[in-house]
């Protein structure tokens, strides 16, 4: 038909496909045949992880964790017993260990005799004779500068040094021992005296000695007694 046909005729409809007489569930069913399909890989299908399984089968590398903090497979405790104090190594100033207490010793002594020679220098400037009947204020004022300087150097090096090398032998002989007694104060003041007075002869030393000997025997017998 023309598009601009007159005519009154319709086009015929199109024809339908053919369906199946019967719609009924049970002749379709009984017309088709289905198949099981085949299972899927077991791979594919994991189970679901689980607290024990991780912890279990889990092997960490600790250098993967932090390749510069250096860690190792073994446990590194800290240790308490370092810079405990040995058996009787009570002292009026806690200590962790040796060097405290060689640095605590050296520096009190070199202070205290700072101190004391400052006051005998003091005494005997203001007391020493300056050759003059009425000497003035500032000469005297010299007079005492100087005594305290050459008094408080003397006493303060001389101290230092005898407490540096007294706390070295006591800490050795301790430290060997594994405790702290009179015996082993004694024997430091001992070697202390004579290695302090070795360039000025054997009796110079023996004298030294044997001083070292009282002060160290004296001081150790205070700190068991008051400590």
């Amino acid at each position: 038909m023309w598009p601009f046909s007159s005519s009154s005729e319709r086009a015929a409809p199109p024809a339908t496909a053919d369906v199946p007489a019967s719609n009924d569930a049970t002749e379709y069913l009984r017309t088709h045949s289905f198949e099981k399909s085949a299972p899927a890989d077991a791979a594919t299908h994991q189970e679901a992880p689980t607290a024990a399984g991780l912890l279990r089968n889990t092997a960490l590398d600790p250098a993967k964790l932090h390749p510069f903090a250096n860690i190792k497979d073994d446990l590194e405790y800290l240790d308490f017993d370092e810079g405990k104090p040995i058996e009787g190594g009570k002292t009026l100033i806690h200590t962790n260990n040796f060097t405290d207490a060689l640095c605590y010793g050296t520096g009190t002594t070199y202070a205290g005799g700072l101190a004391l020679g400052a006051l005998v220098g003091l005494r005997e400037g203001m007391t020493r004779p300056l050759g003059v009947d009425s000497p003035t204020f500032r000469l005297r004022m010299n007079a005492i500068l100087n005594q305290v300087s050459r008094r408080a150097s003397l006493l303060s090096n001389s101290g230092g040094v005898l407490a540096m090398t007294y706390n070295i032998f006591d800490g050795t002989i301790d430290y060997y021992r594994g405790k702290h007694d009179i015996w082993g104060s004694v024997a430091a003041g001992a070697l202390t005296g004579a290695l302090f007075r070795c360039t000025a002869g054997v009796r110079s030393m023996l004298v030294s000695s044997t001083i070292m000997m009282g002060v160290a025997a004296t001081w150790t017998a205070c700190k068991q007694s008051f400590l």
